[in-house]
Formats: C-alpha cells, sequence, structure tokens
C-alpha cells in the first residue's frame, strides 16, 4: 500500500516501507477483548425469552457497533498509513477514504531526530523527526518501528543524495 512502482522515477528504488508498529493498536485490541468479554456475560445471563430477551440482540448490534468502530477502522487506518523511504526521498501515505500524502526530497533534509520512551525502547519503536527546507517545515512519523535502523539507513540516503546533487 506504500509507493506502487508507477510512482518511482526511472533510479529510484525502495529502501525500507514500513508502517506504524503494532503496539499502536493495543489499545483498540484491549477495547475489543472488553466487548468480546461483555458480550460473553451478557448471552450467559440475558433471557431467552420474555420481555427481557431483546437484550440479546442489542447485545449483538452493540458488539458490532464496538468492534468496527474500535477495531476494523482503528487497524484500516494503521493499514493504509505507510512510510516510504527510497533512495532519493521520504514519501508518507495515509487515509482510508481520501488518501494524503507527502514526499520530501533527502537532499531538502535539514535534521533528523527521534525520540523513545520507555515502551519504546523495549520493543524498538520511536517517533521520527524530519526537518526539510520547506514551507511545511516539520514531518513528524509516529511508532517507527527499529528506528534506529531506520535513522542510520535515512542518513547515509541524505549524504548520498546531497553528494549526487552537488550540495544544493
Amino acid at each position: 500500500m506504500g509507493l506502487p512502482a508507477s510512482q518511482l522515477a526511472p533510479n529510484e528504488r525502495i529502501v525500507i516501507e514500513t508502517r506504524e508498529h503494532w503496539k499502536h493498536l493495543l489499545g483498540a485490541i484491549g477495547i475489543c477483548l472488553l466487548a468480546v468479554a461483555g458480550l460473553a456475560l451478557l448471552l450467559v445471563f440475558a433471557p431467552n425469552e420474555g420481555f427481557w430477551a431483546w437484550l440479546r440482540t442489542l447485545g449483538w448490534v452493540a458488539f458490532a457497533v464496538v468492534i468496527f468502530i474500535f477495531g476494523v477502522w482503528p487497524w484500516l487506518v494503521w493499514r493504509m498509513k505507510v512510510y516510504t523511504l527510497t533512495n532519493e526521498r521520504l514519501a508518507t501515505r495515509q487515509g482510508v477514504i481520501r488518501r494524503r500524502g507527502r514526499d520530501i526530497p533527502l537532499y531538502r533534509v535539514n535534521d533528523v531526530a527521534y525520540d523513545q520512551g520507555l515502551v519504546d525502547r523495549m520493543v524498538k519503536a520511536g517517533t521520527l523527526r524530519v526537518s526539510a527546507a520547506s514551507e511545511e517545515g516539520i514531518v513528524i512519523l509516529t511508532d517507527i518501528p527499529d528506528v534506529n535502523q531506520f535513522v542510520l539507513t535515512m542518513n547515509g540516503l541524505i549524504k548520498d543524495a546531497r553528494q549526487s546533487n552537488g550540495d544544493r
């Protein structure tokens, strides 16, 4: 879901293509597990017949809504947010219904910084801040898996891009 071959320049190649770390979905997974437990309790204790039998139907409807809002939708958003590092640019693509993207030529990157919290360090993820010489300024890429390797690779590609563009 990142950059298709038709959007690459003739000598451009994809070096890293990644999305946010799966830990980004932990909250959604927790809510979905609570919804499963709630539905199970409702099915065990709600009557099959009589006036209160409609609770079972309401439980299934509420379960479906919760799973879509807190499970399917966050997964789709996560799946459609892709960060692509090529030998010429950093490209971001995101959006389920409306796609948005941004491309930063590597020779225009001024600074690459990252930070990691305790949990980020345990899973080797982090937030990357890329400062570019443009109107938009800083691009923030959240929860990048193996952020240290991403930064090392990106710094090497920036150096190569500046050399091939004559240190603009």
